[in-house]
């Protein structure tokens, strides 16, 4: 039969145990916040880059073909895809082009709203370009298993430093 002391140490020891475990749920748990904090705070970046080069684009640019392939060729040599035209992108990436040819349209459609010569034009379909690039975020991350915005990472590698 253990002593009181040895019982008292015993409990003492399990609050111990108890104590430990607790702070390393709660690290572990602040640790996933952090990640998903910062992640979310990446992609917010890279999205604002992405959509502001295209707005950027489609405003200098009066011809919406040509705009919308501007557009696109400049997301697509941004992530490392293509290195000159949309030409160079496989079958592979028919749906991501039918995906983001949309956006592009409706970033084009906002600096160049149609004339109307006098009358009345049918106003074109409204198409939040933030709203559609997140529902494109979501179609290819359930697509191909990653996040689009992680395709902008890119490895560098560590540099030694070196002093004279």
């Amino acid at each position: 039969m253990p002593s009181p002391a040895d019982t008292l140490i015993a409990r003492l020891q399990a609050e111990c145990t108890a104590a430990e475990a607790a702070e390393r749920a709660v690290r572990a748990s602040v640790e996933a916040q952090l990640k998903e904090a910062e992640r979310s705070r990446a992609f917010a970046w890279r999205r604002l880059s992405a959509l502001a080069d295209m707005a950027r684009i489609a405003a200098l640019e009066p011809d919406r073909t040509v705009s919308v392939e501007r557009q696109l060729v400049m997301l697509f040599r941004e992530i490392g895809w293509i290195e000159g035209g949309l030409d160079e992108l496989g079958e592979g990436a028919r749906p991501l082009l039918d995906w983001l040819t949309p956006i592009a349209e409706a970033l084009h459609a906002g600096s160049h709203p149609p004339a109307t010569d006098g009358k009345e034009a049918e106003p074109p379909p409204i198409v939040d370009p933030i709203m559609a690039f997140r529902a494109f975020e979501a179609w290819y991350e359930a697509e191909r298993g990653a996040p689009f915005l992680q395709v902008f990472e890119r490895y560098v590698p560590p540099t030694p430093l070196v002093e004279f």
